[in-house]
């Protein structure tokens, strides 16, 4: 066994002993039982944090730009050393970069628009008519500016923060000077309550340059972005594109039916890149955001890689967006019973380790 090896083993027994205590805490907590249109996703139930969860996907951790084991880093990850405040009168201290994949979100998505959540097990109360959000329900279905695409696929979006994330992002937190823009575990994002995310023409609203990519040479350049992310990683210039999933705009929750895992996949890195340009998210790799993360308008692709978690989940690998659904999910959805779809997001999260 080599030293490389044998840090890897100690790593993975001390995070697993780590967020053992987590799960117990939360074992207790008892799930409804399904309903015909809501399903458990068995994420805090039956041990599914410890089932469901791709273990190996924290690798690998970079230690001033080296890998201590085999796996994916990013395209543009910083180098081996950094200049950043120090903890001492926020002196400006030299120290060797850090970089790992924290599964920080969980994005649910669901075809019911009265509040399902396979993540927590049931439906909720959120958007009845007496809670003081039912009110303001506005993305609950689909309104197509084009009626005769009436016949795609329509997911409902939710984005939690994942407690074993937190958890991990406050170990490095512990060691680094960066500072994360992860919060407490909670809904961060529900599009029920988004006005855009079910309409075509609002969306537009929000987003004014997708009218630069809505033209066939921008849409053809998507082709070599799903055979980059297929065979590598995607291509960071292309960031209107999501893959062999379609185009990233407009930010709803409409797309195709040829491919259940694959609409669900383009509404999940929607939701994603919805919160980058609301300030909900941001640049948390590169040189640039090793002292701090910095808010990022666009969709930093090859920052995330998504791991199916329900209806049948990815417990040996994730990948990354775009990656065509024949290498990793075409056979992911079960008729009836798993046509919702939960991911755990996985962010590359680079810091500064100085004193």
């Amino acid at each position: 066994m080599t030293a490389l090896d044998y840090g890897h083993r100690q790593a993975s027994c001390i995070t697993r002993s780590i967020l053992l205590s987590f799960v117990l805490s939360i074992s207790g907590i008892t799930s409804a039982a399904d309903s015909p249109t809501c399903n458990d996703a068995g994420l805090f139930s039956q041990g599914g944090v410890f089932t469901k969860v791709c273990w190996n996907c924290f690798f690998p951790i970079t230690i001033a730009g080296v890998a201590t084991s085999p796996g994916s880093i990013p395209t543009g990850h910083a180098g081996a050393t950094c200049v950043c405040p120090g903890r001492i009168l926020g002196t400006p201290t030299p120290g060797i970069v850090l970089g790992m994949w924290q599964p920080m979100r969980v994005v649910e998505l669901v075809r019911s628009g009265k509040g399902c959540s396979p993540t927590l097990g049931s439906e909720f109360d959120l958007f009845d008519e007496g809670s003081p959000y039912g009110a303001f329900l506005q993305g609950g279905g689909a309104r197509r500016s084009d009626a005769a695409s009436d016949e795609g696929s329509y997911f409902n979006a939710h984005v939690l923060a994942f407690p074993i994330g937190q958890l991990t992002d406050m170990l490095t937190d512990s060691v680094c000077a960066a500072e994360s823009g992860s919060s407490d575990a909670d809904m961060l994002y529900a599009s029920e309550l988004d006005p855009t995310w079910n309409n075509e023409e609002i969306s537009m609203f929000t987003t004014p340059e997708a009218v630069l990519f809505a033209n066939p040479v921008a849409l053809s350049a998507c082709v070599a972005d799903a055979v980059a992310a297929s065979a590598t990683q995607p291509i960071p210039a292309l960031f209107w594109c999501a893959g062999a999933w379609g185009s990233l705009y407009p930010f709803t929750g409409i797309g195709g039916k040829d491919s259940e895992p694959g609409s669900a996949s383009l509404a999940a890195t929607r939701a994603i890149a919805a919160m980058h340009r609301r300030g909900m998210a941001n640049l948390a790799y590169t040189q640039a955001a090793v002292c701090r993360d910095i808010p990022w308008p666009t969709l930093p692709k090859n920052q995330y890689k998504l791991q199916t978690v329900h209806p049948v989940a990815e417990t040996r690998s994730n990948h990354w967006i775009g990656a065509h659904t024949f290498r990793w999910g075409e056979w992911r959805s079960v008729p009836a019973t798993g046509e919702d779809f939960v991911f755990l997001k996985w962010t590359f999260q680079e810091c500064c380790m100085n004193f």
